[in-house]
């Protein structure tokens, strides 16, 4: 194993660490946005939970799969995959005129999210050199950690400065830029075409 990280493999970190803040980022920004939204789609507390619920829902549903979906397909085109779904579920929210299409957009970006959540972690454990290994785990789980704190401020100002809209119009430059660092600096891995998804 290499002594040091080169500069493909930092930025490969990076791109994935920055879906994964951006995915933890949303979560806790729109939590702010729940009377708006009550207001707004005349919708009740139960229902406008969804926001939060659905997307962990699907997270929670593709965080498991993601060790076969790692064995089956590249890394690359795994990223890429998270990329279009997180970009495609932030567009749909951005433009939606019903809570039913809003609802829809969560769930798309909490699979994308899903995908690439365990990913900055695989590509932390097998590209670091061993020396280095501790302070890169710290650094991706400082990723995870800071978001949370930031997005409640982040949600509150888009919120009562702009619109609830513009928690999704900030992320989606990210996650695209994201996108094209991911597609330039993973490394392809071996995978095994024949592997068998166990339902």
């Amino acid at each position: 194993m290499e002594e040091k990280l080169t500069i493909k493999q930092l930025f490969a970190i990076l791109a994935a660490g920055l879906f994964s803040f951006c995915g933890v980022l949303i979560e806790t920004a729109t939590n702010i946005t729940f009377p708006t939204l009550m207001n707004e789609f005349h919708i009740s507390t139960s229902l406008v939970q969804w926001m939060t619920t659905g997307n962990l829902l699907m997270m929670g549903i593709m965080i498991p799969i993601s060790s076969y979906l790692k064995r089956r397909f590249q890394t690359k085109k795994l990223f890429l995959i998270a990329g279009f779904l997180f970009s495609i579920g932030l567009i749909v929210d951005v433009f939606a005129q019903q809570f039913t299409l809003l609802l829809i957009g969560r769930f798309i970006q909490g699979a994308g999210v899903g995908i690439a959540l365990p990913m900055m972690y695989n590509i932390i454990l097998e590209e670091s050199p061993e020396r280095l290994l501790g302070l890169m785990m710290g650094c991706g789980s400082f990723v995870t950690a800071a978001a949370p704190a930031i997005g409640p401020t982040f949600g509150g100002i888009m919120t009562q400065y702009f619109t609830w809209r513009y928690i999704f119009i900030c992320v989606l430059p990210v996650i695209v830029l994201a996108s094209f660092i991911g597609y330039f600096c993973m490394s392809e891995q071996i995978i095994n075409k024949h592997e068998k998804f166990d339902f």
